[in-house]
């Protein structure tokens, strides 16, 4: 998925966001519990590449699944997609500047994953639009939550000093997500 017009209006201003940013991607894919599809995370990588995806994030159909396979796969991808997407800036605005998202954001936001549930998923907006006010109220509370922050915090320093970390270091390195 490519969210090129999300990347201009939300450009990263300095190292620490766009740390703060591949954590939050990164924390999205663990408590959406897709962390089997990630492979790694690189901050010198392009910003719409942070995340090193698993082979089986390019799900391109199997003629041995049914069509409802297929679609559940393709569904969750993009779910996760979009958790990483809203994780990045939440990540940023709640861990990093202890603030919120600002509306204007919220729905640019929103209209990308209404565009991609049709192009992706052939979604109509309202299952897209309920899906993403789903996934935005868990998220809110995964990265409001003290605990979160912590490791949010270890994380992006981590990050920030390796600079590339395989799913295992990820993995280890977030292991305490799981025990709140």
């Amino acid at each position: 998925m490519c969210y090129k017009n999300m990347e201009t209006k939300l450009s990263y201003r300095n190292e620490d966001d766009r740390c703060y940013g591949a954590t939050g991607m990164t924390v999205a894919f663990i408590v959406m519990e897709g962390d089997e599809l990630i492979a790694g995370v690189n901050l010198d990588s392009t910003p719409d590449s942070l995340i090193e995806y698993a082979s089986d994030f390019f799900f391109t159909g199997n003629p041995g699944l049914s069509a409802k396979s297929a679609w559940n796969t393709i569904l969750k991808h993009f779910n996760l997609s979009m958790a990483a997407a809203m994780a990045n800036i939440m990540c940023r605005r709640t861990v990093l500047e202890n603030g919120s998202i600002d509306k204007p954001t919220k729905q640019n936001l929103l209209d990308l994953m209404i565009e991609e549930g049709r192009s992706t998923c052939q979604l109509d907006d309202d299952e897209t639009r309920r899906i993403f006010d789903k996934n935005y109220v868990y998220l809110t509370r995964v990265f409001t939550h003290r605990g979160v922050q912590g490791i949010c915090h270890d994380f992006a320093l981590t990050l920030k000093q390796r600079r590339h970390m395989t799913r295992f270091e990820i993995l280890e390195a977030l292991r305490a997500l799981r025990m709140l």
